[in-house]
């Protein structure tokens, strides 16, 4: 295991894209730096690199999923946006409490929360309420959001809450290649939200939110990339990345674009086998389910645990973790038992075998969204 790694759960970048992700990590780290964050950190990478089972270190960076509702239905994201069947998490969304709840336990050992999973987080008031606390206590907040919605308070209900990155996810520029993309969205509406909260952070003075346009190129949306970066300029957003987005391979032509390397594997960077998540974040679904990470969410036998009734720290020690990093270390070990999803992850190097191969995780699309 390697003393640096920068690696990011995003796939589907170039390297421009990449370095940009990371600038915005380095800036959460600067800004809300402390002696006890600072000192989790040191543990926590030093638990790493040591391969430790068991740790006494807390995440820094943690992904929250406020919500899995959504008011779009993106292509081939979230299965479709199908209901829910036995053994599988039903739609739902996090209450302010159970978030203050989460927060007043780790929050002063994380730098940063992404507070978005497979849902829109701005349906619901309490999100903004929930950035709000957090920023209060001295944490980085970053959301994703389509941001369809008609309501003219909203650019300055985010602005004042303290968000720290705005994700604006936007497939195309003119409605047709908006809408095959984002089914059900208005890609005017979108805009028009942008350009006020950038006038809006003017008005006030404010250098946040950061507006990071995440674009994912297809077939039929790439002829627009030079008039997204123009119309980016023109609305005033801080940087715009153009991702290569998880399609499955069925798909039709129309999905793969010419910008990408054909036979390019998905994600640009190329990655050595292994896994920083069970040190460094975790995924805490609305429900308080723990995943290890942002891979099959849905399926509720996948969690690890539930921090809202056992506590944060008690399932991050528990014997899924354990087990987990164990794997991690020593992936291709026969002898451990380990039959948490980690087992069936080709990124840890679990999937040398043609048994393993076959048992690829059937990961909910993270298409429209940003990851670590």
């Amino acid at each position: 295991m390697s003393l640096i790694n920068l690696d990011l759960a995003t796939r589907g970048m170039d390297s421009s894209a990449r370095w940009k992700i990371l600038k915005r990590h380095v800036f959460s780290f600067l800004r809300h730096m402390t002696l006890k964050k600072f000192v989790n950190f040191c543990h926590a990478e030093i638990s790493r690199i040591m391969k430790k089972e068991a740790l006494k270190s807390y995440p820094y960076i943690l992904k929250i999923e406020s919500t899995n509702i959504c008011n779009l239905s993106c292509a081939y994201c979230y299965d479709g946006r199908r209901m829910s069947v036995p053994g599988e998490r039903p739609y739902g969304r996090m209450s302010f409490d159970n978030f203050k709840k989460l927060i007043d336990e780790v929050g002063a050992y994380v730098f940063k929360i992404n507070l978005y999973g497979f849902g829109e987080p701005l349906l619901f008031p309490e999100t903004l309420e929930m950035i709000q606390y957090a920023s209060k206590n001295n944490i980085g907040m970053s959301i994703s959001s389509n941001l369809n919605f008609n309501d003219p308070d909203l650019p300055k209900r985010i602005v004042e809450s303290g968000l720290e990155v705005l994700i604006f996810s936007c497939h195309g520029v003119t409605q047709e290649s908006y809408s095959k993309f984002m089914v059900k969205g208005n890609m005017q509406t979108a805009m028009e939200n942008v350009k006020k909260i950038v006038e809006e952070r003017k008005r006030v003075g404010a250098s946040t939110p950061f507006i990071d346009w995440q674009y994912c190129v297809t077939k039929f949306n790439e002829g627009e990339m030079g008039m997204a970066t123009a119309r980016a300029k023109e609305l005033g957003v801080d940087q715009i990345r153009f991702l290569r987005p998880f399609i499955p391979h069925d798909a039709g032509e129309e999905w793969l674009a010419d910008f990408f390397r054909e036979g390019e594997p998905v994600g640009s960077q190329q990655h050595k086998p292994g896994c920083t998540w069970p040190y460094r974040s975790a995924y805490i679904n609305y429900d308080g389910g723990l995943l290890p990470c942002c891979q099959d969410v849905r399926l509720l036998v996948n969690d690890f645990g539930n921090v809202f009734i056992s506590g944060f720290m008690n399932v991050w020690n528990n014997e899924n973790y354990r087990r987990s990093r164990r794997l991690i270390a020593n992936p291709t070990d026969k002898n451990i038992a380990c039959h948490t999803i980690c087992s069936r992850c080709t990124t840890i190097g679990t999937a040398n075998n043609k048994e393993i191969n076959k048992r690829k995780i059937t990961a909910s699309s993270q298409l429209t969204k940003g990851n670590i």
